[in-house]
């Protein structure tokens, strides 16, 4: 006989998988899968030069300002520079030495504080400094691998966990620098973060998760990488590797991993998810190298979105000569946008109407980038400002 017990179990079991149903359904969200997505289109606001034949990188914006921060490459080391929006210097100095107010080793990162202020880092100090690079205050650290880059500095990123506090959290790794070690697939993580309160640090994400195959991971070596951006109001860590299509989310005041996203490469070569990247899975050129995805970096743009920068069609040599560690051919031409909130993708590939590289995002939903060209040697350096328009 069929009890009115059974009805409520059977009732019982249909609400809870309908419940899930719906929780996945709303999870998976519009917009995750390609057919989804949304159209949008980069637009040229302006452009600006600066005249300096070493060149000036710019790597921030501090808007109340108006002022990049970026720094200069000279025979005698690279100099801290601040930039107005119409391209003239406003300074620039070596601040790299042993007397008072200098640092003794490599810069790899610098930014601007929420007040304006400069943050510089090596791979064991990190100093701060007014407009005028007078030094407000340093402290050193020692992480775990340490990392000296000599001429391509990165984007400070940092947080607070208690916002009543002057101390600091920061990635040790700027984005888009590798390491390599043989051991790193079983026991090595993506990222490691420096918390200045402790004195320690925490390495997070294991590299064993990713959707790399271990094989992969051994032609690609240094050039595989942590690609990351942070966004210090709600302290959250937008993570992926340079050959990766997931971008994991994670929670810096937790601890913990908050999410996750995949992406949808527009390169025909890509991998699509949940696939991983290894031999099995790439396709190959004439010559048998093969083809890939490869992210490069992560920015931060308003009401909590972010543009993801990668590079279309790089091909890695599955037999590099023996005096080489890796070999891999990436061209900067061949960069597109896809652009993300912050629990899944928007839009398929943007393509950026100039050759170039982008530096840094810029309040309003833009994007500052160094125009390249190659043909012609120039006196003087190229900086276009797009805008994300939503069609």
């Amino acid at each position: 006989m069929f009890r009115l017990e059974n009805f409520r179990n059977i009732a019982t079991s249909t609400a809870i998988v309908a419940i899930f149903i719906s929780l996945f359904s709303c999870q998976q969200g519009k917009g995750s899968r390609p057919e989804d997505f949304g159209s949008y289109r980069l637009e040229k606001e302006k452009e600006f030069l600066i005249h300096s034949i070493p060149s000036v990188e710019l790597l921030d914006y501090y808007p109340e300002d108006r002022l990049y921060l970026g720094y200069t490459i000279t025979p005698g080391g690279n100099e801290i520079t601040l930039v107005n929006e119409d391209g003239e210097i406003v300074l620039s100095r070596n601040m790299q030495g042993e007397g008072p107010g200098q640092h003794s080793s490599n810069l790899s990162c610098l930014g601007f504080s929420e007040n304006g202020d400069i943050w510089a880092m090596t791979s064991v100090q990190v100093l701060r400094y007014d407009q005028n690079l007078k030094l407000l205050d340093n402290f050193f650290y020692m992480p775990n691998f340490m990392i000296t880059l000599y001429s391509s500095l990165k984007k400070f990123s940092y947080f607070r966990k208690d916002t009543n506090r002057m101390e600091i959290a920061y990635p040790v790794i700027p984005s888009g620098v590798g390491r390599y070690r043989p051991e790193d697939y079983d026991t090595g993580r993506l990222l490691e973060i420096y918390d200045q309160r402790q004195g320690r640090s925490k390495e997070i994400v294991p590299i064993s998760k990713r959707r790399i195959t271990e094989e992969f991971l051994e032609m690609a070596r240094g050039f595989y990488a942590p690609v990351h951006v942070l966004n210090a109001e709600n302290a959250k860590l937008f993570l992926t590797g340079t050959f990766d299509n997931e971008i994991t989310v994670y929670d810096l005041n937790a601890d913990s991993v908050a999410g996750s996203i995949d992406i949808y490469h527009g390169d025909p070569n890509a991998v699509e998810p949940p696939a991983t990247i290894g031999t099995h899975t790439l396709s190959s050129n004439p010559e048998n190298w093969l083809l890939t995805s490869m992210n490069i970096g992560i920015h931060n743009l308003d009401d909590g979105m972010i543009a993801l920068e990668y590079l279309m069609g790089v091909s890695v040599n599955p037999n590099p000569p023996v005096n080489l560690n890796s070999e891999i051919h990436p061209v900067i031409s061949r960069n597109r946008f896809i652009l993300f909130d912050q629990n899944r993708q928007l839009s398929g590939d943007l393509t950026i109407p100039e050759q170039g590289k982008v530096m840094t995002s810029l309040p309003g939903n833009r994007l500052l980038l160094k125009a390249v060209n190659p043909d012609v040697e120039e006196d003087f350096i190229r900086y276009v400002v797009f805008r994300i328009i939503r069609e």
